[in-house]
Formats: structure tokens, sequence, C-alpha cells
């Protein structure tokens, strides 16, 4: 199984790269892989990013979008790094800019995904807010990936255009038992603000 941090965005609201931006102390990114370290669930962690912020990272295995799908979103990201590991049974994607995210809420996800894997053979178990999937925290089955490249040819790069097309079931973010900020995006500064006065 592997896991895939989303850290290839512009960050223009938030100003400058978020992977790099810190939460007590530790850099977003950082902190992700450490939760996904901690869950002992996946044999490899890939960060997906692009070419300007690379190098910047402090960690080796990073996966810059493929020329042909460059600046096609998030979903090139995951594309990309389901087409260079082909062998992984499941993928679990997780935004940098979510850098509360818990063990506890990727394990829940994933015993709502196994449950109902055999009766619904589920492509994708993501999480959900207000009847709202959260596609960035969310596992995707490799049969996802014909639907993510078609919706990558086309002019639509938005995961609705590839969930419409796929067996999908969401687990609601209030069946985590943590602080709501657990997955919750920071999009501008003052949003991290708001999270360090919270924490």
């Amino acid at each position: 199984m592997i896991a895939i941090i989303l850290a290839g965005g512009q960050s223009t609201r938030f100003g400058q790269p978020k992977a790099f931006a810190t939460i007590q102390g530790e850099m977003f990114y950082q902190r992700i892989i450490r939760e996904l370290e901690a869950t002992n669930m996946f044999n490899d962690i890939v960060i997906s990013t692009n070419d300007q912020i690379k190098s910047l990272f402090d960690y080796d295995q990073i996966v810059v979008d493929d020329e042909a799908h460059k600046d096609k979103g998030p979903l090139a990201g995951i594309y990309t790094v389901m087409t260079q590991y082909q062998d992984a049974e499941l993928f679990f994607v997780v935004s940098v800019d979510t850098p509360m995210i818990t063990g506890k809420a990727i394990s829940e996800l994933y015993q709502f995904l196994v449950s109902h894997l055999i009766d619904d053979h589920l492509d994708i178990a993501a999480f959900k807010e207000d009847g709202r999937y959260i596609p960035t925290i969310a596992f995707y089955s490799p049969n996802a990936m014909s639907a993510i490249s078609e919706a990558l040819h086309s002019n639509d790069y938005s995961f609705k255009n590839v969930y419409k097309q796929l067996s999908t079931d969401s687990l609601d973010v209030k069946a985590v038992n943590s602080p709501d900020y657990w997955y919750k995006n920071i999009n501008y500064q003052q949003d991290l603000d708001s999270l360090n006065k919270i924490i």
C-alpha cells in the first residue's frame, strides 16, 4: 500500500509553499509523514510535487508530475505516482495542507474500506463532510487509474468527473472521534493562525 502526499499546488492564497509551513515546530509535510509512518500501514510514502520545489524537501521519495499532465492539478499527481507504483494494491491520498491528519482517521477509513470492499467492490473510499466528498483524504484502488487518465486527457480535471465513473463510498468525518480540525485545509495564513490558537 502506497501513501501519496499531494504537495504540488502553487499555494498562491497562502503566500508560500504550504509543505514547508510549520505547526508546533514541524513542517506540514514532515508531520504528515510521521503520522503515516506511525500507522505501519504503508510500504512507501511518496511526495507528489513540482519541479520548482522538489529540491526543498528533506526526503528521498519524491515524484514530479509527468510532463504530459503538468499543471493539471491533484489528479495528475495521483496518476503519476500510480503509474510508477503499478504493483501497489491500494493508494492513500492526503493533501499536504491537511497537517493535522491523524493515524486514527486513516485507520478508520481503511477499516471502512475493507468492510465494504467485497460486497461493494469499491474503487474509492473517501471522507465526507456535510454531504461532500473530501477527495484529498481518500483511498484509491488501482482500478481508478483509467478514469483518472480519461479525465486528464479531457478538459475536466475535477475529482467529480472521476468519482461519477467509479464505485465510491464515504465515511463521515464526524465518525472519527478526534478534534474536528484533523481534516481541515490550511488555505490562508489566517487559517494557520487560528489553528495554532486552538491547539
